[in-house]
Order: C-alpha cells, then sequence, then structure tokens
C-alpha cells in the first residue's frame, strides 16, 4: 500500500479540511457535558493536524493526539505546541494511561477493512477509558459511500488545486477515493497523487461489534446530527462502556 498523508497532501489537508473539527465540535462538546461534565483528559485518535484538540484544549482539557502520518503530526504540533502528540497505529493502541474522552473522527475507522481490526480497535479504546468515559466516533455507511463516492470533485484556489476521483465496489464494500494535487511551493507547483481505500460498514456490523466489545451506545445521522435513517450516508456513535 502506497502512503498517504503524505507531506504535500497533509500541507493541503491542513489547509482545505481542518475545519471539519469546528463543523464536530458543538455535537461532541454537548455530548461530552451530558456524560461527565467533570472531564478533563482527551484523546484524539487518527487526530490529523489537531483541529478538533484545538478545540478541546481551549475549553481546558488535557490532550493527546495518535496519527500514523509524521507529516499530519508536524503541523498538529506546529498548530498545538502545548499538546502531546504521538505516532503511531491506532490498531496498537498501548499509552499505558486512560482517558476520559477519546475521539476518532472523520471517518477514519472506515480504513480500517476488516471487521477484525475494527473490534481490535474498540477493545484498546475500551481499556483506555477511565470509569464513566465517553468515546465517541464516525464513520461512512456503506449506503454513504454508495451514494457519494462517485465521480470527481475539482477543489482550486490560490495556493492548491486537488482533483478528487471516487468509485465504489459495492461486491467487495470497498470505495477508492485517488486525490491528485498540486501544491504551489515558492515559484513552482509540487504534484502529489494519493490512493485512500475506505471499506462501507452496515450500522448492524459496527453496533455487533460494539455490543461483544461492552459498550452502550447511541447514533446519529452525522451530517444532520439528529435521528438517524436508513439512508444516512454518515453515523457519528457516543459510546458509554457497559
Amino acid at each position: 500500500m502506497k502512503p498517504i498523508y503524505g507531506r504535500h497532501f497533509a500541507a493541503v489537508y491542513n489547509d482545505k479540511w481542518a475545519s471539519w473539527g469546528a463543523k464536530m465540535w458543538p455535537f461532541i462538546w454537548k455530548a461530552v457535558q451530558r456524560a461527565n461534565p467533570d472531564a478533563s483528559t482527551w484523546l484524539d485518535l487518527c487526530c490529523g493536524t489537531g483541529s478538533l484538540l484545538k478545540l478541546a484544549r481551549k475549553h481546558g482539557f488535557s490532550t493527546v493526539g495518535l496519527d500514523l502520518s509524521k507529516h499530519q503530526l508536524r503541523h498538529a504540533r506546529r498548530n498545538l505546541p502545548d499538546t502531546e502528540f504521538i505516532r503511531g497505529d491506532v490498531r496498537a493502541l498501548s499509552l499505558e494511561r486512560k482517558f476520559d474522552v477519546i475521539t476518532c473522527l472523520y471517518d477514519s475507522l472506515n480504513y480500517l477493512r476488516s471487521a477484525r481490526d475494527l473490534e481490535r480497535v474498540f477493545r484498546k479504546v475500551l481499556r483506555h477509558l477511565n470509569p464513566g468515559g465517553l468515546f465517541a466516533f464516525d464513520v461512512n455507511t456503506f449506503t454513504g459511500l454508495q451514494d457519494r463516492w462517485r465521480g470527481a470533485t475539482l477543489l482550486d484556489d490560490s495556493r492548491s488545486t486537488v482533483i478528487i476521483q471516487s468509485s465504489f465496489d459495492a461486491g467487495r464494500a470497498l470505495g477508492r477515493c485517488r486525490i491528485i494535487g498540486f501544491l504551489k511551493t515558492g515559484r513552482f507547483y509540487k504534484k502529489f497523487d494519493e490512493e485512500h481505500w475506505e471499506r462501507g460498514y452496515h450500522a448492524r456490523e459496527i453496533e455487533t461489534l460494539l455490543d461483544t466489545t461492552g459498550f452502550d451506545f447511541k447514533k446519529y445521522d452525522a451530517d444532520a446530527f439528529s435521528r438517524p435513517s436508513k439512508r444516512s450516508g454518515r453515523l457519528i456513535y457516543v459510546c458509554r462502556p457497559r
């Protein structure tokens, strides 16, 4: 598998997609306040360039981020110099400490292409949660990838041009997203070309794994932050240890 979130795409991601944390924050913050108003420690898995943790930090949390991409983490450390960032694979999570809040957003768990790996992460998260802790994550559903991952999108501004080509193989439940871009560096442009794969999970698959692992949960439509429907393209789960 080719590396993803490389040097140049990480820079574009930091510019174009960092707003995702701000979009998700109000819903996540309300969930945290309801579950544990005294929560003080926050771990964000697959933290990217740290946009969600920046908001958690502003609200007084002690924050830790984990991501596999060294290039994403380089931006994260610049964005939040007072936060601890760790490079690592979420499937091998082992920090020898526990947290009040653990999050994993922006369909990061869709990159796990087997239910076995997904269950493994759920078990790792459970071991890292304090009693009464909260775990929140979002996923692209099978329906969401089938409906939305098709065709091409162009993103263009004065600093970069990005072409996103996506498709979905329903038989394999796999979505392919090719990201081709040009990032302006000085007088010249640097090209990057990455291939991202996501598995489309059905809600019942996820919920069986959560139940088996030992989580109680509530689910919501992650676009409208309301009760989900059968056609919800993205779901957000708010989970508590049983």
